[in-house]
Order: structure tokens, then C-alpha cells, then sequence
């Protein structure tokens, strides 16, 4: 009789064997059984990151045991709740979709905090101000009154606010102000007008400095003007033509007609690393429709002056 028992433990044994360890090497590579559709399927994983990082990690409903940084594993494919918690940041939620033998990643999650930390730069008062790409670190601010023009460190701890040019009087509908590429001057334009403004460093005469401002006066209304990248001279955009001024011509002399459009309202965009400007321009087509495409007007130095030989050529 014990002799039989002890046969029979054998074969159970042998039989426990080859049945666990398919099991416990197929969960070992990923793969779970699907008891609903009775067939194993591979797992997939969700790994997620947040900044900042520490963030509560919840799966349908369900807090685990992991904060951001974390990785998820042997999830079966489908649709899951995500969510992350963090004390005084806003929550964040998701569904996330995980595909068999896949890995699914968010590792871009931004948490915002419900109360930002606020600074206040400036100590007098504005009526508005416009920060450069060519100096990055400073606000360009108007006087609440319009009548000057101040630099102001963006460092909140700096508290420095430099005058660059005052007893100006700016209109209510400036559309736009523009920063040289030397920074030592800049441009706003309204209506047909576009007033070029230098600006004085904190050694410069203020007077001096503001009697060279001037402004140019152009037969159409502006649409846009951009600054070529030597900052002497300035692209403007109306809707019949594209004019280059040479500054030191205080918009007397010294102008050309690059190209003549017809665009109500022209959209433009400059290239001031390579003096290409992009518009667009309506024209006729073969369907006797007007239609609008988008066009590169190439105003390099060594374009430009291909360009000015051929106006000489058409005067001679």
C-alpha cells in the first residue's frame, strides 16, 4: 500500500512539473493566461515619469505601491485609467492603451503647482512691453504715459530698469515694435507710418541720441516690416509692394521697390539669418480665379544687388 502511494506522489510530482514550469517560464517572459478567452496572451507595461518627480501613481481607481519614476508590468492588452497625485500640484488623468508585448511611455508629464510662484519685475508703471529674441533677458517696456521707452532686467532680484529714450509720443495703435539685430535702435509702425527710435546706453546724451529718430511716411498703409540683418535698413510690407529703406537715408533716399504685389492683406515671415522673406501674393490663375499662394523673395547682399543692377539697367 505505501508502496503505491509512494508511486503515485511520483507521478503527481512529474506531472506538477511539466504542467508549473511552462507556467512559471512563460510569466517569467511576460506572458499571462487570458481566462476569458482561455489562451495566453503576452503582457505589456506602462512606464511613467512626471515633472517633478515623486507623484502617486493610480491604476483604475486603484493607488500602487510606486511613485514617478515607475514602470508597470504584466499588464494585460487594454484600455487603463491612469492617474497621478502629488501634494499642492494639480492631479493628472489619462487612459492609456497597452498593446500585447508592447511598452507604452509617458515620460513628458508635467505637473503644475495650484499656486505658482508670482513675482512682480517692474516698479513704475507700463502700458506694455515686448521682449526680444536678440536679447532675451530684458523686457522693452512703455512708459503708462507713451512717452518713453525703458529696458528692465527679467531677473525679479535685479530690480534694474535702464531709460533708452524718452519725450516720444506713441499712438494708442502701434501694431508692432521691433528690435535691431545691433539693439541699438528700434521701429514701431501704424497706419502708413513707421518711426525709427535710438536707443541711448546709460552713458549716451539722451538729446543727442533722440535727434536722431525719425520717421518714414510710405504711400500705402503697412502691413508688416522687418529688420534686414546688417540694421540698416528695413523691409516694409504694404499691400501693393515690398520696399528696403536705408536708414541712413532717413527715408529720403536710398529707396527701391523690391517686388510689387497684390494682397490686401499680405502674411509675412522673415528670415533674417539669410535675408529671405516668405508672403503671400494673389495672383490669376488659368480659371480666371484669384488665388493666393506663398512665395520667397531671396534679399541677400548678393541678391539685393542683382536686384539693384537691373533697376540702374531699366533707368538707363
Amino acid at each position: 500500500m505505501e508502496q503505491k502511494i509512494r508511486a503515485v506522489l511520483f507521478y503527481l510530482s512529474v506531472i506538477s512539473f511539466f504542467i508549473l514550469v511552462p507556467i512559471v517560464l512563460l510569466y517569467s517572459f511576460g506572458y499571462k493566461l487570458d481566462i476569458n478567452r482561455l489562451r495566453i496572451i503576452k503582457t505589456g507595461l506602462i512606464y511613467i515619469n512626471s515633472t517633478p518627480e515623486g507623484a502617486k501613481v493610480y491604476l483604475n481607481g486603484r493607488r500602487i505601491n510606486k511613485t514617478t519614476p515607475a514602470s508597470i508590468r504584466e499588464l494585460m492588452p487594454g484600455a487603463y485609467k491612469l492617474s497621478l497625485e502629488r501634494e499642492k500640484y494639480y492631479s493628472w488623468y489619462r487612459v492609456v492603451l497597452v498593446e500585447s508585448g508592447k511598452s507604452t511611455t509617458l515620460d513628458n508629464i508635467v505637473l503644475f503647482p495650484i499656486k505658482p510662484h508670482l513675482d512682480k519685475i517692474n516698479i513704475s508703471d507700463i502700458d506694455g512691453f515686448y521682449i526680444f529674441p536678440a536679447d532675451k533677458d530684458y523686457a522693452y517696456c512703455i512708459s503708462k504715459d507713451r512717452t518713453a521707452i525703458f529696458k528692465i532686467n527679467l531677473d525679479p532680484k535685479e530690480k534694474e530698469a535702464s531709460l533708452f529714450s524718452d519725450q516720444l509720443q506713441l499712438p494708442d495703435n502701434i501694431k508692432n515694435i521691433s528690435l535691431a539685430p545691433d539693439k541699438k535702435k528700434i521701429f514701431c509702425f501704424y497706419a502708413n507710418r513707421l518711426d525709427v527710435i535710438y536707443l541711448a546706453d546709460g552713458k549716451a546724451n539722451h538729446a543727442q541720441v533722440r535727434r536722431r529718430n525719425f520717421f518714414i511716411i510710405t504711400d500705402r498703409r503697412i502691413s508688416d516690416a522687418f529688420w534686414y540683418s546688417d540694421s540698416e535698413h528695413v523691409v516694409i510690407i504694404t499691400d501693393k509692394d515690398i520696399k528696403i529703406y536705408e536708414l541712413i537715408s532717413e527715408g529720403r533716399d536710398n529707396l527701391i521697390t523690391a517686388f510689387n504685389i497684390n494682397n490686401k492683406s499680405p502674411r509675412a515671415l522673415y528670415d533674417i539669418t539669410e535675408d529671405i522673406l516668405y508672403f503671400t501674393q494673389e495672383q490669376e490663375g488659368p480659371d480666371g480665379e484669384s488665388h493666393k499662394g506663398l512665395y520667397c523673395l531671396d534679399i541677400s547682399k548678393k541678391s539685393l544687388f542683382t536686384i539693384i543692377k537691373g533697376i540702374e539697367k531699366t533707368v538707363k
